[in-house]
């Protein structure tokens, strides 16, 4: 998307699991087709036999290794808004909220959460467990975002413009005029899913439900420290590819996340 929000630390936890470097586990190839969030923390996908592969950040209710959280407009798109009160934990469930805000003018205001600064890391493995209400106007994604804070690049491996949240796309940015190579994947994504991204030198390897569905091999994959961001945020009217709420949009959209799990390449 090309923002980059101002962060707020806020009370929601890091877990470190150890900062030694693992191997990749390979994708769990059980399809997760559940419709509701189990009521305790999801288990990690299982890790290969021949390695002792572990998470770098751990999953589920007790906390998310997402605890910066966005505050101020998003860059590029004057018709969003974030703010830390729209971050919320409850029963386990990190919730994005979208709504009119009195306290800003009732304006269309969103959350959005980063890693940064206790996981920032070059290469690796993420997988979030997410779904989204429909909604006109309301964008979602997930997004590697550099820890310096330059772009690009961007790695973003579930991103969606609103609507009916049938397709999710994946996007590298690179390059100073901001190049783009993007593939999407279709689904229900208002139903839970779990997207993911393996990021190894000169390739990215995107994952639904523990598949590959897509790869980009290129020179221009990153390789440089970056975050784990996510984020919900509302659009700008007239814009062709992030318009703005309408008519039609409830008044409460959420961006809901079960779990996030990191992992460091060896």
């Amino acid at each position: 998307m090309g923002q980059r929000p101002r962060l707020e630390d806020g009370p929601l936890r890091c877990l470190d699991a150890g900062d030694r470097a693992h191997p990749f586990p390979d994708p769990d190839p059980r399809p997760q087709a559940q419709s509701q969030p189990d009521p305790v923390a999801q288990p990690l996908p299982e890790p290969h036999p021949r390695s002792d592969a572990q998470p770098v950040a751990h999953p589920g209710g007790r906390g998310h290794p997402l605890g910066g959280r966005h505050r101020g407009q998003p860059g590029g798109d004057p018709g969003g808004w974030w703010d830390p009160s729209h971050v919320i934990v409850h029963n386990g469930i990190l919730d994005l909220q979208t709504y009119r805000d009195p306290a800003f003018g009732n304006r269309w205001v969103s959350g959005g959460v980063s890693s940064a600064p206790a996981l920032t890391q070059r290469y690796g493995k993420y997988l979030v467990r997410f779904r989204v209400d429909k909604g006109d106007g309301v964008a979602s994604v997930l997004l590697l975002w550099p820890s310096d804070g330059s772009w690009p690049p961007e790695i973003d491996f579930g991103e969606d413009g609103g609507g009916d949240r049938s397709q999710s796309t994946a996007t590298l940015h690179y390059g100073s005029n901001d190049s783009q190579q993007a593939q999407s994947v279709s689904a229900d994504f208002s139903q839970w899913h779990t997207m993911g991204v393996e990021w190894t030198a000169g390739l990215l390897r995107f994952t639904l439900d523990g598949r590959v569905w897509g790869t980009m091999n290129s020179p221009n994959v990153p390789s440089l420290p970056m975050e784990l961001d996510a984020q919900a945020q509302a659009g700008t009217c007239g814009d062709q590819w992030n318009p703005c709420p309408d008519a039609t949009t409830p008044a409460h959209v959420n961006m809901q996340i079960d779990w996030v799990a990191a992992y460091k390449p060896a």
